[in-house]
């Protein structure tokens, strides 16, 4: 809790010497679906769904408004979770449900501005993103899996997206991430191909911005 006050804080600071810098500040809201998946245990594909929503506030670099600095406030579901075709048996279920609160620090630039029937403007983004691990729920088709390594509690990833803005207010935001470092190394089976597990997701919102 304490590591999480530090980063409402920094964000918090951040933004206001950013404000105080260019006065260009606009904030908003963000929600949508997240598909992911743990790279490196054993199972492949997207298929964990998930949810998505939280805060965010941008400021402009530039005169001309084309490059801005983003950062926000989110609460993410992770995991992983079985493919589960009609003929597969129950000894194969596995799910993995994981929530956390994340940071990102992104850069955004426009590299698209058309004003046809209104303003249309596309953004690509990209830079870093900080979460802290909140829970994690492990199960078989026997129960809760017990007495495996604890994920980390905190997290880094990689982040890059595109966001499509209808006009001043409105957008929809596509968005990749990847932990960089390990978020559980597993120690339960020594024949395994992949010895790290990293969280990857993928994400598509609808943002409001005042």
């Amino acid at each position: 809790m304490k590591k999480t006050i530090l980063f409402l804080c920094l964000l918090t600071l951040s933004v206001s010497m950013l404000q105080a810098q260019k006065g260009q500040f606009k904030g908003g809201i963000r929600a949508g679906l997240t598909t992911s998946q743990i790279s490196g245990d054993d199972l492949t594909g997207f298929h964990k769904v998930g949810a998505t929503a939280g805060l965010f506030a941008n400021v402009d670099l530039t005169d001309n408004d084309n490059l801005k600095l983003q950062m926000g406030l989110d609460f993410t579901m992770k995991g992983s979770h079985t493919h589960t075709p009609k003929n597969q048996v129950a000894y194969d279920y596995y799910v993995l449900n994981l929530g956390y609160l994340e940071i990102p620090v992104l850069l955004q630039w426009r590299f698209a501005h058309i004003t046809i029937r209104g303003l249309h403007d596309f953004w690509f983004e990209f830079g870093p993103m900080f979460g802290v691990n909140l829970y994690a729920k492990e199960r078989n088709a026997s129960g809760p899996i017990l007495f495996r390594p604890e994920f980390r509690r905190l997290e880094l990833s990689a982040c890059a997206g595109l966001s499509y803005m209808f006009n001043e207010h409105h957008a929809l935001n596509f968005r990749f991430s990847n932990t960089i470092i390990p978020v559980r190394i597993p120690d339960w089976a020594v024949n395994r191909r992949i010895r790290k597990q990293f969280n990857t997701v993928l994400a598509i919102c609808y943002m409001y911005q005042f």
